[in-house]
């Protein structure tokens, strides 16, 4: 049955009849390469249609009512429908095909250091301009500009899909991973300082995975700790610098003043005894740990040693008053802000 049926169509080839009583006709749907492009017979007669046979120009056929086939490159193509009726009779029709190249979508995304990322549209094609965008970036959000601009609201990478449609309406779609970039934090906490002059200033950033540098007086070092020399009496202008492995920096400037922000005053003058009252020299501050206060006399001997907040009365370790005179003490404690101060200063004993 199938040889008979080929035999006809090649004596269709020199002769084709008009279709009595109808026409043969089909229609397609999409024309664009690498789409399924849906074909539809039309054709009307008298006698029942039994058979079609479809030839698409590409070497491929198909005996279905209405074929689909995919073009996997673009040009005209001569596609021709043959049905056979029930008294055996056979009719074509031939139409040419143009199947259009589809275009090529593509995206450069330009990522800023505040979340924001920046689209350009990098799309060709060969047929036909695009003449719409649709974009999904992965977050709930969507754009149908052709360069977009969108901030995340999270810092990981987010799936952007690019859709393109061109005026032949051809379709492309590309995904891509877009990182996210983010500042860096900032930050750092003072937990040493020494009192004395010079005072050293000891830095601790917050900060312990990016890159960091501080700078002050003129001077800039290259870690996330630094210890600094600087005048107790005059502000300090302190700069910290902090860049992460995205390229995105940031910085954070504070000023700091040793003896105004630290320094705890204690009497340049110490008298254990007066006519109504005992005194005693030292801290006596509930916000404040004193972690270490010790006194030397002129000589540089030690006279007192206490590890709490323990004050002292004037006397020696074996509980004799001292001699009038000068005196050091050197104290070392921790304020509210768990900065450890340790601070060296001179007073007067009169007994």
């Amino acid at each position: 049955m199938k040889n008979k049926f080929y035999n006809l169509l090649v004596a269709s080839l020199f002769f084709i009849a008009p279709l009595k009583g109808g026409n043969v006709d089909f229609d397609y749907k999409n024309h664009c390469i690498n789409n399924i492009i849906y074909f539809e017979d039309l054709s009307n007669s008298e006698n029942k249609i039994v058979a079609w046979f479809w030839e698409f120009g590409d070497g491929s056929v198909a005996n279905d009512h209405s074929p689909v086939h995919v073009y996997t490159e673009s040009g005209n193509y001569n596609v021709q429908l043959t049905i056979k009726t029930e008294l055996g009779e056979t009719y074509s029709q031939r139409k040419t095909v143009q199947i259009y190249a589809a275009p090529f979508a593509f995206f450069n995304p330009h990522a800023k250091c505040d979340q924001t990322v920046g689209f350009a549209d990098n799309s060709f094609t060969q047929s036909a301009q695009v003449k719409q965008w649709m974009w999904d970036f992965g977050d709930g959000n969507y754009s149908m500009e052709k360069n977009p601009k969108h901030k995340f609201n999270r810092t990981t990478k987010s799936n952007v899909h690019l859709k393109v449609l061109d005026k032949n309406g051809c379709i492309d779609s590309i995904t891509q991973s877009v990182k996210i970039k983010t500042k860096p934090e900032v930050g750092f906490d003072i937990k040493n300082v020494l009192l004395s002059n010079p005072a050293f200033i000891k830095i601790n950033s917050r900060n312990y995975k990016d890159s960091i540098s501080y700078s002050m007086n003129n001077k800039t070092v290259y870690t996330k700790s630094a210890l600094f020399a600087t005048n107790p009496y005059e502000s300090n202008v302190i700069i910290q610098k902090v860049k992460n492995e995205m390229g995105c920096s940031d910085s954070l400037i504070a000023v700091v003043s040793p003896q105004q922000d630290f320094h705890i005053n204690l009497p340049a003058y110490f008298q254990p005894k007066t006519k109504n009252y005992t005194s005693n020299f030292g801290i006596n501050n509930n916000n404040l740990v004193v972690r270490e206060f010790i006194v030397f006399d002129v000589k540089g001997n030690q006279v007192f040693y206490a590890c709490n907040n323990t004050l002292w009365d004037g006397k020696d370790e074996k509980g004799r008053a001292c001699k009038d005179g000068n005196y050091t003490y050197l104290l070392e404690y921790e304020n509210l802000d768990k900065v450890t101060i340790i601070q060296k200063g001179k007073f007067i004993l009169r007994n």
